[in-house]
């Protein structure tokens, strides 16, 4: 069955989101078997034109090449809606317009964009982002993957794992070393067709959930590309891949909340007509305070998930928040799962119910795009060697309380320790948990609403825990230590 795209040649932005949800939806219910895509761990081809025909790989291309032209928030509104019902076709979908696209859009010469931008908006073409490899997963610097400088152009030999639509895409965006270009360490970004000689796709990878994804290995073997297949300026193409992350976990942190919601949606649905001792389970107070929790963390995901779109909007730089987005979001959608499968009982360990489907899809999400405890130390040494404070004079009095005592103690750890903070992991991962406490506290109270008050005085309460194991973190880190080397 086909569908039909919006017209968003003269629609405002969100006129053309209200027009194109519906039309989602649609999509969704008469096309979409989650159940069977996961069985069989391919999204269908008729699904996938379907998708093309309503204009979904278009959503961030820009007009001119036949695309919606929408911003990094709109395209999340999407992805959201996509991951209620499934989320591999969500990552399809979100991992096109971010990073598979992004980096065309925004630093893409004329002629690449003339080359290719209506081939990825219409979907005729799908997009891919390759970063990973065997051996440099979240340390990027360790890549080996290289691109060297001939007559004919670039030549790229080298191995790409667990490469998101790779099965089926057309053009790939390669994150390479450059060595003859801009020193040995320097990388650069390269845009690279399928059809290329010297380009082999490798088996799709049976995996826990998101199975309908596609997920395979890239071999280089003396692959030639031109050099105007250049995205961004040679040599600097860890700072275009930085950039083209922000969009792609703003984008899995859309994801995160529509799986979330999917799964608040169905406990509360089960809930109500569950009976045992002669009531609705859902009339138990302890089951009431499950769902509030579940219902509240859906409400702060999203808060957050918007509060970075916004930033993005503004031109500020996403790279810090699109982390804590990442990491809250992913790690909250697969507590709330989980908490779903526990209200759904024994009934909610099988897979008819689809909850179990959930969880699964969802643990993916705490790994790729910057496994969450790499992302965790990062945040954290990013707060230590930061002379900005995170207290905000509009922060509510509670989120005001908890932020000055972060500061604090950032403001003791500088003093005590210095520059060796920055190696000591666990004490980075505690500030860590603790800023994000007091981001996402911030974006939930603002979002405003007794569900929004809720949410973020839940959070203020976990970051002021996070900040009293801040005080055992170095001891704590050094017990493992001795325990390990002990074995």
């Amino acid at each position: 069955m086909s569908s039909t795209s919006v017209n968003v040649s003269a629609a405002p932005e969100a006129d053309v989101v209200e027009l194109l949800l519906p039309q989602v939806r649609k999509f969704l219910a008469r096309e979409v078997r989650a159940e069977a895509i996961d069985r069989e761990g391919l999204i269908p081809a008729a699904v996938r034109e379907s998708a093309a025909g309503l204009g979904l790989f278009g959503l961030t291309i820009p007009t001119e090449y036949g695309g919606a032209g929408l911003p990094l928030g709109s395209a999340c509104r999407v992805v959201t809606e996509l991951a209620r019902v499934d989320r591999s076709i969500a990552i399809m979908i979100g991992l096109h317009v971010g990073l598979g696209t992004r980096g065309l859009v925004a630093y893409g010469s004329p002629e690449l964009r003339s080359t290719w931008l209506p081939r990825l908006a219409s979907g005729e073409c799908v997009a891919s982002f390759s970063v990973t490899e065997a051996n440099a997963g979240s340390d990027l610097t360790a890549i080996r993957t290289t691109a060297e400088p001939t007559r004919e152009g670039l030549r790229i030999v080298g191995e790409k794992s667990y490469v998101t639509n790779g099965g089926f895409a057309g053009l790939f965006t390669v994150l390479v070393r450059t060595p003859g270009i801009g020193g040995e360490r320097a990388t650069s970004v390269v845009c690279i067709p399928r059809d290329t000689p010297g380009v082999e796709i490798g088996l799709e990878e049976d995996k826990l959930g998101v199975r309908g994804s596609s997920t395979v290995t890239l071999t280089f073997d003396g692959a030639v590309v031109p050099w105007t297949n250049l995205i961004g300026e040679a040599g600097r193409g860890m700072d275009v891949a930085h950039e083209l992350l922000g969009w792609g976990r703003t984008l899995m942190s859309a994801g995160c909340v529509g799986t979330a919601r999917a799964a608040l949606d169905a406990t509360v649905a089960y809930v109500g007509m569950r009976r045992q001792f002669g009531r609705a389970i859902g009339e138990f107070g302890a089951t009431r305070v499950h769902v509030a929790w579940m219902a509240a963390r859906v409400h702060a995901m999203e808060a957050i998930m918007k509060s970075v779109a916004d930033e993005q909007a503004r031109g500020r730089n996403i790279e810090t928040s699109s982390a804590i987005a990442k990491v809250f979001t992913s790690e909250s959608a697969f507590a709330v799962c989980d908490r779903a499968v526990q209200l759904h009982g024994a009934l909610g360990f099988l897979e008819p119910t689809g909850v179990a489907r959930m969880l699964r899809d969802s643990r993916i999400t705490r790994i790729f795009e910057g496994a969450n405890d790499v992302l965790l130390v990062r945040i954290g040494a990013a707060r230590v060697t930061s002379s900005a404070p995170i207290v905000q004079f509009d922060d509510s009095p509670s989120v005001r309380a908890l932020a000055r005592r972060l500061d604090d103690a950032v403001a003791e750890i500088r003093s005590r320790l210095g520059i060796r903070a920055v190696r000591r992991q666990l004490l980075l991962q505690r500030i860590a948990s603790a800023e994000i406490s007091v981001t996402v506290a911030r974006a939930a109270a603002l979002s405003g609403g007794p569900l929004g008050h809720y949410a973020s005085e839940q959070l203020v309460e976990e970051g002021h825990h996070a900040l009293d194991r801040l005080v055992r973190a170095e001891r704590d880190e050094d017990e493992a230590t001795a325990l390990f080397e002990s074995r």
